[in-house]
């Protein structure tokens, strides 16, 4: 389970009054590093190390802006959790004041981003980069998009096949969490979230009422084989509109 950043009172301030109708952006870019467990802030925006499990590791992040970051992670195997487990998720965070999906007119986030390849067995690397939608509601209260999965498996079982705009994606449901699993990994490219998201009220895993809590973008990191290795954002968008 992921731990989830609080909230400042400010940005929940701004979140009430706020529709979007082109790309989010933050205040002048500015250097900021975090460790394990801290963040940087830029506007609305936070970059999060978001370090939970018991062995996460050692990670670092170095943010010039939300969609301009990098990380360096040195992981190994999350065996604090038995196994290889994901203890941490470090992403790039807004939050809402809980904007109903039936209110949503377009959310969609482009991105680019590189992160090591291969697999746990040949040099040690499992780990995926996802965006993940948190969700208070009925059924589901958390939607990830997987885009560029390296090793790691997703929750829960695989329910169908979702085409969207031309775009293949494995579902799997693992109770209140929902997984896109891009079929063919991509470094960047365009998620349209509200088609995920109507898809989503089709199949009746989501209702008119349900509300947005949090978007996220970054990595999801099982294992760096015990070695430093890098991370790279090197851009990203939120264009939204309620």
């Amino acid at each position: 389970m992921k731990r989830l950043l609080a909230t400042p009172a400010l940005l929940i301030l701004i979140g009430l009054f706020w529709a979007w109708p082109g790309p989010a952006t933050a205040a002048p870019a500015r250097a900021c590093t975090a460790g394990n467990g801290r963040s940087c802030t830029f506007g609305h925006w936070i970059v999060y190390n978001n370090t939970w499990g018991p062995t996460p590791g050692r990670y670092v992040i170095h943010a010039h802006s939300q969609s301009d970051w990098t990380l360096t992670a040195d992981q190994n195997g999350g065996g604090g959790c038995g196994g290889c487990a994901v203890e941490a998720y470090e992403s790039t965070q807004w939050n809402y004041n809980n904007v109903r999906y039936s209110a949503i007119r377009s959310l969609s986030s482009s991105f680019s981003e590189t992160m090591p390849t291969g697999s746990r067995r040949k040099n040690g690397i499992d780990a995926e980069a996802t965006y993940d939608m948190f969700i208070h509601g009925s059924d589901t209260d958390e939607v990830m998009v997987w885009v560029d999965n390296q090793g790691q498996a997703p929750a829960g079982s695989r329910r169908a096949v979702a085409v969207i705009h031309g775009q293949k994606f494995r579902v799997y449901y693992a109770g209140g969490t929902k997984s896109f699993v891009l079929e063919k990994n991509e470094t960047k490219g365009t998620i349209d979230y509200l088609a995920i998201l109507r898809w989503l009220h089709t199949h009746h895993a989501l209702a008119s009422s349900d509300t947005l809590w949090q978007f996220n973008f970054g990595w999801e990191v099982c294992d760096t084989g015990g070695k430093a290795r890098t991370f790279t954002l090197r851009s990203l968008t939120l264009h939204q509109k309620f």
